[in-house]
């Protein structure tokens, strides 16, 4: 596994910043979210009613506001994408945009759910978790054309939900050909990895536990943005404290570097800043 290219990293980080420069203030400081009874503790029985309630929680961890008008709409499994194959996820045209969405209806928003992805824990929460950053962009002002999947994604991780989109940027499942991964996120799952290790970086280290909520495939891809998190240190406070350098600026990308080169970097520039030097026992993210 690899990270991805400077190009695409320096995509993600631009935008994000743009996203906190602008609006930082509203989006505060939320919690990781994590798929889990504390932030769902809401029995879930596979009807609409359920969806609304985990719809509803989402916006409730959100910046939203939580009497902001939001109407559910369920498409049938063979709506908003195409046929071939068996219909599963890892078969067919199955991914990133399949049928959901969102739609400005005025005083609200209508959100689109895919009546499949209701029995598969991962792809509702994706779903939603998505739509969820769409909404927070419509509301600060982002043109719905804007808002697309990438966007919304990026807003979701910023929001606290990027371990819901981690899960859904490789999802494994039965084909017609056999087991395969399938990716149910505009994001690959490097990507959305890197979203994530961002988010722990301007919020705080990400809990060790959050890795017991990611398949292998994640959990790999996470160990990996957070060591290269960890190797742009400056990057990382810039977004945090000064995101409007990066949201306009050039964006510098330091290459991944080891565990004792990560911690000689960061030595290194809080000498070259004046900062107390960083103990040797500080605890790591995902140690």
């Amino acid at each position: 596994m690899d990270l991805p290219s400077d190009e695409v990293l320096r995509g993600i980080v631009r935008a994000y910043a743009r996203l906190r420069s602008e609006h930082g203030s509203a989006i505060g400081d939320p919690p990781l979210v994590e798929p889990t009874g504390e932030f769902f503790p809401d029995a879930f029985h596979g009807d609409a009613a359920s969806v609304a309630r985990l719809l509803r929680r989402m916006i409730e961890l959100s910046p939203v506001a939580d009497d902001l008008p939001i109407e559910l709409a369920f498409l049938a499994p063979d709506e908003g994408h195409g046929g071939g194959g068996c219909g599963s996820l890892a078969c067919g045209s199955a991914g990133a945009g399949r049928g959901r969405g969102v739609e400005d209806v005025g005083d609200g928003y209508r959100i689109f759910v895919s009546a499949a992805d209701v029995p598969q824990p991962v792809l509702l929460t994706t779903s939603l978790a998505r739509s969820v950053g769409s909404v927070v962009l419509r509301e600060a002002g982002m043109e719905p054309d804007a808002a697309d999947e990438a966007a919304s994604e990026i807003a979701a991780a910023a929001c606290g939900f990027g371990v819901l989109v981690l899960n859904g940027a490789a999802v494994w499942g039965k084909s017609c050909g056999g087991l395969r991964m399938a990716q149910a996120t505009a994001h690959s799952v490097e990507e959305s990895a890197a979203m994530l290790a961002l988010f722990g970086g301007v919020h705080g280290a990400i809990p060790a536990r959050v890795r017991r909520q990611l398949d292998v495939t994640q959990r790999e891809a996470l160990d990996l943005a957070v060591a290269w998190a960890e190797s742009n240190p400056l990057l990382v406070e810039t977004l945090r404290d000064r995101p409007a350098i990066l949201a306009t600026g050039s964006i510098e990308i330091e290459p991944l570097l080891g565990l004792v080169g990560r911690w000689l970097n960061r030595r290194k520039i809080e000498r070259e800043m004046g900062l107390p030097v960083t103990s040797t026992s500080r605890a790591k993210s995902l140690s």
